[in-house]
């Protein structure tokens, strides 16, 4: 008994190191990566995921879009608005190549032709040009931009010169004219329309006006007996129209229109 006991003590410390020789060959597991590299994972194989169900990745902002930077707009300077469109630049006297002693009375000539066709002095403008054109032609740059205007001038011109279209536009003309003053264009506008319509009463009433303004007094009322006939109100409109005030004291106005003509005084 005391040998088998014996053996048995001396198996043991065998045993022992038949365990470690083993311990030896076994691979080193996950945790034993762990306890070398000192952080829980380190150095352990990662798994690979399988396709088709890889998960997507979302963005730190929850899955939104991050929104896209403002753009800022230029800075206005101050004292000036933003409107958007550039202004046309006003006309400005053209760079010359060589100037001469008359260089300076063309451009005065062309400048006021400008300054007069923007105003729409059309007449004046062309006069002014033309005298550019011809006093002095040596000065070609300037000539050329005169020229230049003249075929402004003349598109305005055909613009005014077209005739109106009916005998009541002609009609309306005259009487702009009557109340700008100028009653000879006026006296023509109203007899073109007297060729068209004879008998309007109207046409004959603001013809012997324009002709009592400007002083023509047989014919202002020769026209005013006209309208009369045509129409009887125009014996009390004439009466209270201060175009015919010039003739108040002719004796056929006053007993044209009804007004009492004044009594020679008698003597005392």
């Amino acid at each position: 008994m005391a040998r088998a006991a014996a053996q048995q003590g001396k198996a043991k410390p065998k045993a022992k190191e038949a365990d470690r020789a083993a311990a030896k060959k076994q691979p080193k597991t996950a945790s034993s990566g762990a306890k070398g590299g000192g952080a829980k994972g380190e150095g352990a194989p990662k798994a690979k995921a399988s396709p088709g169900k890889e998960k997507p990745k979302k963005a730190a902002t929850g899955g939104k879009r991050a929104a896209p930077p403002a753009r800022k707009r230029a800075a206005v300077p101050a004292g000036r608005a933003f409107t958007g469109t550039p202004l046309a630049p006003p006309p400005e006297s053209p760079r010359l190549l060589r100037q001469t002693k008359n260089t300076s009375a063309a451009l005065a000539l062309l400048e006021k032709g400008i300054e007069l066709l923007f105003s729409k002095e059309i007449r004046k403008a062309r006069a002014e040009f033309d005298l550019l054109v011809s006093h002095y032609p040596a000065e070609l740059e300037i000539v050329a931009r005169a020229r230049s205007y003249l075929q402004i001038c003349d598109r305005e011109e055909a613009g005014r010169k077209k005739p109106p279209a009916t005998p009541d536009e002609i009609y309306a003309l005259g009487i702009m004219e009557h109340n700008q003053g100028d009653y000879d264009r006026a006296i023509a506008h109203f007899r073109k329309s007297l060729e068209k319509h004879p008998e309007a009463d109207y046409i004959h009433y603001s013809m012997a006006a324009s002709l009592a303004m400007k002083g023509e007094a047989d014919a202002a009322i020769e026209n005013l007996r006209r309208a009369i006939k045509l129409n009887e109100d125009s014996r009390v409109h004439a009466r209270n129209d201060s175009d015919f005030s010039s003739l108040e004291s002719h004796p056929e106005f006053q007993a044209l229109v009804g007004l009492p003509s004044p009594q020679p005084s008698g003597p005392a």
